[in-house]
């Protein structure tokens, strides 16, 4: 009778688990560039989410406003995201800007992986812990050395970068921390260099 017992427990035990329908997570992630930034985050191996990252070639507040049509069109079709995030740069544009792009997404449900400069300074962060101003013009040429090639931003090269990073990725990860917990002081414009795409790569990678 035990034995019986047993049997029948460890058969509703499988039917149940079988019967268990697994609901991956989703991701929203609008990017200022059409090509590095959303090949790169495309390249995450994901197997419990579905990412859909595009490029808008728009910036700053422009590029959130942006990211919340999408949203909410999205919406309106029944598709709807468990996290969405706008991935942009400080370049040139005005301090006041930069940072209110970073108060309108928050506001609005988007989390931010911003970069002041750009996105190749988390590229970077890889190989060492650059600290203070780094012209975003001395990137690619620090990047072509570090790498062993012409860093470039040609359609597939965001996929490159991954490839060949992922192994150091938790390096980037811990640098880019680092670098916040000195100079954040709640005035993102006027921290250079640091970035926050860290963040949603360890957001990502929970998903691999």
């Amino acid at each position: 009778m035990a034995r019986q017992e047993k049997r029948n427990h460890r058969t509703a035990d499988i039917t149940r688990r079988q019967g268990v329908r697994i609901v991956k997570q989703s991701f929203l992630i609008v990017c200022e560039g059409v090509r590095t930034e959303p090949e790169y985050f495309k390249s995450f191996r994901i197997t419990t989410a579905t990412v859909k990252a595009v490029g808008q070639a728009m910036n700053t507040v422009s590029l959130v406003n942006k990211a919340i049509s999408i949203r909410d069109a999205d919406e309106k079709k029944k598709r709807s995201y468990d996290q969405c995030w706008v991935v942009f740069d400080k370049d040139d544009f005005p301090a006041k800007d930069f940072n209110q792009a970073i108060q309108l997404a928050c506001k609005n449900g988007f989390q931010v992986a911003y970069s002041n400069q750009a996105f190749e300074y988390w590229f970077l962060l890889h190989f060492n812990l650059y600290k203070g101003p780094l012209h975003r013009n001395n990137y690619a040429g620090m990047l072509s050395k570090l790498i062993g090639m012409p860093y470039s931003k040609n359609e597939g090269f965001g996929a490159v970068m991954y490839n060949r990073l992922v192994t150091l990725q938790q390096q980037a990860i811990k640098n880019a921390k680092t670098v916040l917990a000195e100079i954040s002081k709640g005035n993102p414009a006027m921290e250079e260099s640091s970035t926050t795409v860290h963040l949603l790569v360890e957001e990502l990678n929970k998903y691999i």
